[in-house]
């Protein structure tokens, strides 16, 4: 659509008013890459391509006809021209002049609710389009290839990172006026936004993906970083342990927050994600699974695996006054056990609590030298979206070891979910993820019999299962995954 029939009539006739006309002869450049730039450009008649003059010969990235507007990023961020853009065979153009075009939208408030809605709106467009036209190796419908393929899945995801950081700056101002309505435009561009990076990187191979997810990661930080959950994921500083332990207690909290109404809303988004809620709702079914699967006579005897998996303080108050208990709780991570001891400072006199130290991937391979008596249940609670199949079917066989003979293991972990570039690329959160059989494959390859496996919400997975008999050497061997023997020794 013409860049000046999408304003309403008074508005295109005062942008109409303030531009000014310019003549391009055959060939000659409108816009050098590199130059600091700011006036925004609509073509009147002909066209303009832009190119890339790196290369020999040029390449044209993109051919804008009539109505099409180029320089909206430029003036947008006071930033420099990211391309060359000439005419081919001459052609007229309007200009704006920045600093004029600054004075009228500040002088009225209406147009300029309307003028960044409409460059927003052409955003979204043309980065569905160079997504869309990124298959073929040509953008806009011109044929003629791209550079190569990572510069194609850096500008895809910049193009993705620039849509949205424009639509918050337009919306921004308005959050205090109208709350409500922010509110409800935030979500849709949050919403719109995690959709199409989704099918951008279905299409992309494993590494253009990663790449064109870093610059989406890097142009949309410092919004990342006003909301609560940003924050922690990216601001954390316990890299090297298992999970994200303060940011998962605030996605388990489930209470928004953040930099200014920004960031709160922000923060809402990501917290009603899938993932999210799958997050919490398993913690729900896990905890009830595991009350149904008590024993009927003491001593019981609970170990659950991952303090920051959130089921431990519910679990004790669910336990006071049932039967004498034993209740473990092993981490790598001592701010977690610390905090679970924290929160269960009240709990019954009946419920001993025993807070274990240990390497959770050493304790996966066997190599743990903690024992633990004979358990009624054992929980792995949140620990299986940090682990590949192969160290998740050796802590299957490690929790089946510290069973006694009938016992119960229950275990939760992530469905895939639409959102998962969301969490891996703009919150650095990469999560394995499972599908229900393949839960089932591990467990019952591990040596676990009556196997039920539960679909919570729209990304959680919590499965139960009891230990089966023992299994000979020879059955250990042809259970195991190729390589796993060997790992565990």
């Amino acid at each position: 659509m013409d860049f000046l029939e999408r304003f309403s009539h008074r508005h295109r006739d005062r942008l109409v008013g303030l531009a000014t006309t310019i003549r391009l002869s055959k060939g000659e450049l409108l816009l050098r890459r590199g130059e600091r730039g700011g006036d925004v450009f609509r073509v009147a008649e002909g066209e303009l391509e832009v190119i890339d003059t790196r290369t020999q010969p040029v390449i044209v990235l993109d051919v804008i006809g009539r109505g099409g507007v180029v320089g909206e990023m430029s003036f947008l961020e006071d930033s420099v021209r990211s391309a060359d853009v000439r005419s081919p065979d001459g052609a007229i153009c309007q200009r704006w002049d920045r600093a004029a075009l600054i004075r009228l939208l500040e002088q009225e408030a209406n147009l300029a609710a309307e003028f960044y809605r409409v460059v927003a709106g052409m955003l979204v467009e043309r980065s569905r389009a160079v997504l869309s036209s990124a298959v073929a190796g040509s953008i806009g419908g011109s044929g003629i290839p791209r550079g190569p393929t990572n510069e194609v899945a850096a500008a895809d995801g910049k193009a993705l990172a620039d849509a949205l950081r424009t639509r918050l700056m337009q919306l921004e101002p308005f959050i205090r006026r109208d709350r409500a309505g922010a509110e409800r435009e935030l979500g849709a561009a949050f919403r719109n936004f995690g959709a199409a990076l989704g099918e951008a990187l279905v299409r992309m191979s494993e590494d253009d993906g990663r790449i064109a997810g870093e610059v989406v990661a890097s142009g949309l930080h410092p919004y990342v970083m006003r909301s609560h959950l940003g924050e922690l994921a990216l601001d954390r500083a316990d890299t090297g342990t298992v999970g994200v332990p303060s940011a998962m207690a605030h996605l388990l909290a489930n209470k928004a927050g953040g930099d200014g109404p920004l960031g709160e809303i922000l923060d809402s988004w990501l917290l009603g994600l899938p993932t999210s809620r799958g997050f919490r709702e398993r913690g729900a079914l896990s905890l009830q699974t595991v009350l149904e699967s008590l024993p009927a006579n003491p001593p019981l005897r609970i170990l659950v695996v991952n303090a920051s998996g959130g089921i431990v303080p519910a679990l004790l108050a669910q336990l006071s006054g049932r039967m004498p208990s034993e209740l473990t709780c092993v981490d790598g991570n001592r701010a977690a056990l610390a905090a679970v001891e924290a929160a269960s400072t009240h709990r019954a006199r009946d419920i001993r609590l025993r807070l274990v130290q240990d390497d959770l991937v050493g304790l996966c391979l066997g190599r743990s030298l903690i024992r633990h008596a004979p358990q009624n249940i054992v929980v792995l609670d949140g620990l299986l979206e940090y682990l590949p199949e192969r160290l998740a079917a050796a802590a299957f066989r490690w929790a089946r070891g510290v069973l006694a003979p009938g016992g119960t293991l229950v275990v939760n972990a992530l469905l895939p979910s639409a959102d998962d570039p969301v969490f891996r690329h703009v919150l650095s959160w990469p999560l394995v993820r499972l599908r229900p059989n393949a839960l089932v494959r591990l467990l019952e390859g591990a040596g676990f019999a009556d196997t039920k496996v539960y679909e919570v919400a729209t990304a959680g997975l919590v499965g139960v299962a009891r230990r089966g008999p023992e299994l000979s050497a020879t059955e250990e061997g042809r259970r195991a995954p190729p390589g796993l023997s060997t790992m565990a020794d």
